[in-house]
């Protein structure tokens, strides 16, 4: 069974008193994450769940969706 598009568990981390998570090596080496390295949390509907994701990767997003509905054929 092809298992790239399944998630992956890199490890876990544990909040501390501050309210910060310190992300496992792991995890930083496989997003290519660094010191400075910004990042977006979104919670999943409906359930117990934190997403996180690159900010660069969010912007890319927005910058797409915006361009599609700037196309001509959509005014």
């Amino acid at each position: 069974m092809d298992t790239t598009h399944f998630p992956r568990i890199l490890g876990s981390a544990t909040l501390n008193e501050k309210g910060q998570l310190v992300i496992p090596h792991e995890a930083r080496k496989e997003m290519g994450l660094e010191t400075g390295s910004r990042l977006v949390m979104l919670k999943v509907p409906n359930k117990d769940a934190l997403m996180i994701i690159k900010a660069e990767a969010v912007e890319s997003m927005v910058q797409k969706l915006t361009n599609a509905l700037n196309m001509p054929e959509n005014k």
